[in-house]
């Protein structure tokens, strides 16, 4: 078994190349054929068919009898519940989740910050008929959607530019912001009025609002979002939903231990 050493760290590269291959399985969501994924993870198919074969053994991958297409498979469900189940950061926000729904009518979101990415650790579904939907585990990008602007605005400052250096800012929509100083300037307004703001510029048609949650130290370690169609949500709407999320999120930085008012706006953020 192959070991590459990085400091102190042993690196196992059976154990990444599987775990690749689970990491791509997730982020498509559905069945994926052999080829397609031996192409995306940039490995040969026969290497790709000894992975597979291992990880179906442990049922953490499942192979369709049908159609000969791969999905993750049942273990990879109870490893990732087990995880859920730890986060306490999950259990306290879930019953606001519940009450925004019942409040608003629309799709409330826990995203926490991940390699980059904004990914949605969990959420509560909006009843109505036109609607945006989301799955738990789902990333996005940081640049384009409100929950990642706000946890790029309250970012330490050496953090943010690390996180900013790696970022790619893909035009999704004409809305989209693609240029670092107009996306720098963006934080700027986040973190002075303490919320953020996804107009259309993450998916035609679809709109979101999100605050911070901070933990006993200050720190914001979520955002809590609402996303709607951008039809329902008017400038009067949006104002009344914002100040019904920054509530909600004072209340939950509490519960999470965060004793003080709103920290002031980072140094980085007012540059």
């Amino acid at each position: 078994m192959r070991r590459r050493r990085s400091g102190s760290t042993n690196v196992v590269h059976s154990v990444i190349r599987a775990l690749t291959l689970l990491d791509t399985m997730a982020a498509g969501g559905r069945e994926i054929g052999i080829a397609d994924l031996s192409k995306r993870v940039r490995l040969h198919v026969s290497t790709v068919h000894r992975l597979l074969a291992t990880l179906i053994s442990r049922g953490y991958v499942r192979q369709n009898p049908e159609t000969g297409k791969y999905a993750l498979g049942v273990r990879s469900f109870v490893l990732g519940q087990a995880y859920l189940e730890q986060m306490d950061l999950r259990r306290v926000v879930r019953p606001a989740l519940q009450r925004l729904v019942q409040t608003t009518g629309e799709t409330a979101n826990l995203v926490i910050m991940d390699q980059g990415e904004a990914v949605y650790l969990d959420k509560a579904e909006s009843a109505q008929s036109l609607r945006f939907f989301s799955r738990i585990g789902h990333r996005a990008p940081l640049h384009c959607t409100a929950v990642g602007k706000v946890l790029l605005a309250w970012l330490p400052p050496e953090d943010r530019e690390g996180v900013l250096g790696g970022l790619t800012l893909t035009p999704l929509t004409r809305n989209t912001i693609t240029e670092m100083d107009g996306l720098r300037r963006e934080l700027q307004r986040v973190a002075a009025q303490g919320s953020g703001v996804d107009q259309e510029e993450c998916e035609e048609g679809a709109s979101c609002l999100a605050v911070p949650l901070r933990d006993h130290s200050g720190l914001v370690v979520a955002a809590l979002g609402i996303s709607a169609p951008t039809v329902r949500l008017t400038e009067a709407k949006r104002e009344e939903l914002t100040l019904l999320l920054l509530e909600e999120g004072r209340s939950l930085s509490q519960e999470l231990g965060y004793q003080g008012a709103a920290p002031a706006v980072p140094a980085a953020a007012r540059r």
